[in-house]
């Protein structure tokens, strides 16, 4: 039930990524959601859980992307193996910490993006791409970030209420 609840949640995101958050665009950027719930997982999850979430978010988000497959699975990836070894060391609660490292995650991510694409494709990403987009980027997910960690904080602890109360009763 607890991983379905995952399963959902990832859908859920994913359709509010793709149809309405082209909507709150700022030059024409958008924050990553999935980026997002991956540095979440592997903060407030198990490391295969928290890896796990970040390789299977990233090949759905390039497999919807329709572009290189394997920048996103790669990224993700890497930045959940990051955040899932070093959880432990950081304290990655509250609003300042979650958003530094939200911006730390989404430079990288953009980073990989922008020497894949110019290494793999021979260059057709712009370099305004590092000076305009990516700070833009890391920004919009430091400031939607937070936010979003609070509301699956509360939706994580809801869950875990709702899943233990049904083992507890299917037990019996």
């Amino acid at each position: 039930m607890y991983y379905l609840a995952q399963i959902l949640i990832v859908l859920i995101l994913f359709s509010i990524q793709t149809t309405w958050l082209g909507m709150f665009s700022i030059g024409g950027v958008v924050p990553d959601l999935a980026l997002i719930w991956v540095v979440y997982c592997a903060v407030h999850c198990s490391r295969t859980m928290g890896v796990g979430s970040g390789v299977i978010t990233g090949i759905l988000q390039d497999s919807l992307s329709g572009g290189l497959l394997g920048v996103n699975t790669l990224s993700k990836s890497f930045i959940a193996l990051f955040f899932s070894a070093l959880k432990d060391k950081f304290y990655v609660e509250g609003v300042i910490p979650v958003a530094f490292f939200l911006i730390l995650s989404s430079l990288f991510d953009g980073l990989v993006f922008y020497l894949s694409m110019n290494t793999v494709l021979g260059g057709e990403v712009a370099t305004s791409f590092l000076y305009q987009s990516l700070p833009a980027y890391s920004l919009y997910n430091g400031i939607v970030g937070p936010v979003l960690f609070f509301a699956l904080n509360h939706l994580e602890g809801w869950l875990k209420l709702k899943t233990s109360k049904f083992y507890m009763t299917w037990v019996k």
